[in-house]
């Protein structure tokens, strides 16, 4: 019988190895958990999308029966008919109000992936001990994104959502003030409770994202890990909260003044609209 092969000796791991295999796993955990938080993200304002579509095709859908066939077999009372529709958009609102807190974790998810990432880098950088190592990188320390501007897509989406949301909160108004006053009056007036209820989702969801962004920087101890591995952090690194609250507010209030000027002119040169 011909002699079993020898066996290579099962050589264990070096502390060396082990650190390289699990800052490798870290940082594909950090990188797949952003991924997945801007898919969640994604998933959740289209089947959002989808809700409003619907009932806003059913409300439109409806209305055009109730209004254009007045021997419909069918007979619906006016009155149940508008506080039924009423009922079903103001649900729908608020489930988005609801929603709204899940787009503000998401968002403090992938921040704190982005900064997990930097600090790896950082580490290895100095663990290499290459001059130019950081170069082959945009995200360090100087780079890092603290916070949400107003014009990246991912506030951008977050406030088409709340946009979304607050035209089905004011639908119902829309109903009744149809039935009181001419068309375009009836826009403006309904207009006038959409600007404030979206300058306030909007103000609320900065907020929430500042308190949950200060948050995570205090309980992931993440200045003090920068200083600990070198890293210069700009001295206003902190989330800000002031500066947005104001802008958002000044929008809102430019807006709401714009259409409460229109308001009382249709009213008083009492055009026909």
């Amino acid at each position: 019988m011909d002699a079993p092969p020898d066996v290579p000796p099962v050589v264990p791991p070096t502390p060396a190895d082990l650190r390289d295999e699990l800052i490798e796993l870290e940082y594909r955990y950090l990188t797949e958990s952003s991924f997945r938080s801007d898919e969640l993200r994604d998933r959740i304002f289209q089947f959002y999308l989808l809700i409003v579509s619907t009932a806003s095709a059913v409300i439109i859908g409806l209305v055009q029966f109730n209004q254009g066939d007045t021997n419909s077999p069918l007979p619906i009372d006016v009155g149940t008919f508008r506080w039924a529709l009423g009922g079903l958009a103001l649900v729908i609102g608020l489930i988005g109000v609801v929603m709204v807190p899940i787009f503000v974790r998401l968002r403090r998810v992938v921040i704190e992936c982005l900064q997990g990432t930097v600090l790896l880098k950082r580490y290895t950088l100095n663990a290499v001990g290459e001059e130019r190592f950081g170069d082959a990188f945009i995200w360090d320390d100087q780079t890092l994104p603290r916070d949400e501007n107003y014009g990246s897509a991912s506030f951008l989406l977050v406030l088409v959502f709340m946009t979304l949301d607050t035209v089905m909160l004011t639908l119902p108004l829309y109903l009744i003030f149809f039935e009181l006053y001419r068309p375009l009056t009836a826009l403006l007036a309904t207009l006038l409770f959409f600007v404030p209820l979206l300058t306030g989702q909007v103000m609320l969801y900065r907020y929430s994202l500042w308190r949950q962004l200060t948050g995570a920087l205090a309980r992931n101890r993440f200045m003090d890990k920068c200083a600990r591995l070198g890293m210069t952090i700009p001295p206003n690194f902190d989330p800000v909260i002031k500066k947005p609250l104001w802008r958002a507010f000044l929008v809102g209030g430019i807006l709401f003044a714009i259409l409460f000027v229109g308001l009382v002119l249709l009213d008083f040169f009492a055009l026909p609209f």
